[in-house]
């Protein structure tokens, strides 16, 4: 499909037309009632409707990761994570499947209980986390990514020094009341090139960078 100067492609895939708004980040990480300054961006609905269910294993697993420390986790616990793990059989044995026991210990290495501890599905972190890049990249900078960049997406157990120092300079901003917390910063010589960092919840860490397409047959 061609489209015409009127129509707006889809921020996500930057192919399709826009027929639906996407929320970036996913809506359903937020608990009800939903924040006033969730983030939407066009999009095909292909791309909308063909994550839903990453973003119910995203939102799942932030979940577990987040427990219920904060009210905001509290509530994104009780009233949809617990559904969630009543109804989705098939998504509730893959948590099953995932968890292992571990020794809980004190910072000095002192083990004095134990627990378990679940494995993040890696596609469903991966994929989320690059939808909302490219999502955020055009709610800050206007432009639509699609295929003339690279993008390398991390999991991340927590910020490190080197990390945090290196991004002080970086724009920051927040979503739902410091729900979602995110870094970003773009080369002034080279808009392509650019870096990311998330946390949600004040539990989960994850960073993402993206390069020009060609920049490896550059260097």
């Amino acid at each position: 499909m061609t489209p015409s100067r009127s129509q707006q492609l889809c921020v996500i895939c930057g192919r399709n037309v826009a027929t639906t708004r996407d929320h970036i980040p996913p809506r359903s990480i937020f608990p009800t009632p939903r924040p006033s300054d969730l983030i939407t961006v066009p999009a095909c609905a292909s791309c909308n409707m063909g994550m839903s269910g990453l973003d119910e294993k995203f939102r799942m697993y932030l979940s577990l990761q987040a427990g219920v420390d904060s009210p905001e986790a509290q509530k994104l616990w009780e009233n949809h994570a617990v559904r969630t793990m009543r109804h989705n059989k098939t998504l509730r044995n893959e948590i099953l499947a995932r968890t292992e026991p571990v020794y809980l210990t004190t910072k000095a290495g002192v083990i004095f209980d134990k627990g378990c501890r679940v494995l993040w599905d890696s596609q469903a972190h991966d994929k989320t986390i690059e939808r909302i890049i490219r999502g955020l990249y055009f709610h800050h900078f206007g432009e639509i990514l699609s295929d003339r960049v690279t993008m390398k997406v991390q999991w991340l157990r927590k910020l490190t020094s080197d990390m945090d120092w290196a991004s002080q300079g970086w724009h920051s901003n927040s979503i739902g009341g410091n729900i979602v917390l995110y870094r970003f910063a773009r080369a002034k010589d080279n808009p392509l090139t650019s870096g990311w960092i998330f946390q949600f919840y004040r539990k989960h860490w994850a960073s993402g960078y993206t390069l020009p397409a060609d920049f490896s047959l550059k260097s």
